[in-house]
């Protein structure tokens, strides 16, 4: 073989080794970023999985208060001489099972009394005599789940008389 084919056969190499380095940087590059989107596509539904989770409770919540609420008027408006009835223990402890196992879900009444009124937090209902913009009194718990508000707290709040 002569010397100037031989140069260009090796230049003809050359150049097919060059090109398929070029295409195998090309494809690992593709790679790279196919598995960089697979990772953070599982991140991504990952971090949406624990919202869903987070707040698939809230609408079974929300159900439940108003039980909640039936429960706290029923005990305070029971007859004095009901009070220490068995069967009423009982229903108390129905109740307090019942609490607990809400807040196991995540459910959080708002501490609102003595505090200063938050619109996200409070519904003021009535002002009365009491420090000015201070819950007094309180006609209906408020509950909160993650940090999210279910259902502001009713409330009486001073005018500064």
């Amino acid at each position: 073989m002569n010397p100037a084919k031989k140069k260009q056969s090796k230049s003809k190499k050359t150049d097919a080794v060059r090109a398929l380095e070029d295409e195998l940087a090309r494809i690992k590059e593709i790679a790279a970023r196919s598995q960089a989107d697979l990772q953070n596509a599982k991140d991504r539904l990952e971090r949406e999985g624990q919202e869903l989770r987070k707040f698939a409770v809230v609408g079974m919540l929300n159900e439940l208060i108003p039980t909640v609420d039936n429960f706290q008027r029923a005990f305070q408006h029971l007859p004095e001489e009901l009070k220490d009835h068995d069967w009423v223990k009982g229903i108390e402890v129905m109740e307090q099972e019942l609490l607990h196992k809400l807040n196991e879900a995540g459910l959080k009444k708002i501490e609102v009394l003595g505090q200063p009124v938050d619109p996200q937090k409070h519904e003021v209902l009535q002002m009365g005599p009491g420090e000015k913009d201070i819950v007094t009194e309180v006609f209906e718990e408020g509950y909160e789940c993650n940090g999210k508000i279910l259902r502001p707290a009713k409330v009486m709040v001073g005018d500064g008389s």
